[in-house]
């Protein structure tokens, strides 16, 4: 039978081949690492750099919207009570409940848009807020005569805030609420909207 050999100058060659080959396998392969490793920091910084710009814009909107509604009620800019909604936001903002603030006070807009109705005066958590009264999560009767400044910390804690409505509106509201996409439950039989941080107990009014 004939044999056929390889040359040996082919055959050295082939093994020089073979040899790169898996040099550059086994480097690749770190290499391929780190370059993922890359876009996923990339990725996450990025996302980061977007969490913040969104956080900060919250936070303006929230104080924007805040001074508007104070001028609203009367309060001109040189009021004290747009000091101490400056400092109210910012304990917000530290706090982590920007987005539930806004996200309260577009429930109770909608509700008065859509229903024609608001919070009862002078009853519920959030009357002692400055923030929550000049974007019309409260009512007061008498602005000048508001009691201590509210402590968000006490409320975080607490996590369930009340706002009353007339008892002939509660339960429409509540439907309002659960219509437009509001995560809505209960708790202890009274129906609640569940916000990232607070929920809001959705009370009736008791003549």
């Amino acid at each position: 039978m004939q044999q056929h050999c390889i040359p040996a100058n082919n055959f050295t060659n082939f093994n020089i081949f073979i040899t790169y080959a898996v040099v550059l396998h086994i480097y690749r392969i770190p290499l391929q690492v780190n370059s993922n490793n890359k876009r996923n920091m990339a990725k996450k910084k990025n996302q980061n750099h977007r969490e913040k710009l969104e956080k900060k814009s919250a936070v303006e909107s929230l104080k924007f919207q805040t001074h508007f509604g104070l001028r609203q009620l009367g309060r001109a800019d040189s009021d004290t009570f747009h000091v101490l909604a400056d400092a109210e936001v910012n304990v917000i903002a530290e706090l982590g409940l920007t987005d539930d603030i806004l996200g309260v006070k577009n429930l109770t807009e909608g509700i008065k848009r859509d229903l024609n109705v608001e919070p009862t005066t002078d009853k519920g958590d959030f009357c002692t807020s400055v923030v929550a009264i000049a974007l019309g999560i409260a009512r007061i009767s008498e602005v000048d005569h508001k009691a201590d400044p509210m402590s968000w910390e006490e409320q975080i804690e607490k996590k369930i805030l009340t706002i009353y409505y007339p008892e002939e509106w509660r339960n429409g509201v509540v439907e309002w609420a659960k219509a437009n996409g509001y995560n809505t439950s209960t708790y202890l039989g009274r129906p609640i909207v569940k916000f990232n941080k607070l929920f809001v107990i959705i009370e009736r009014e008791r003549v």
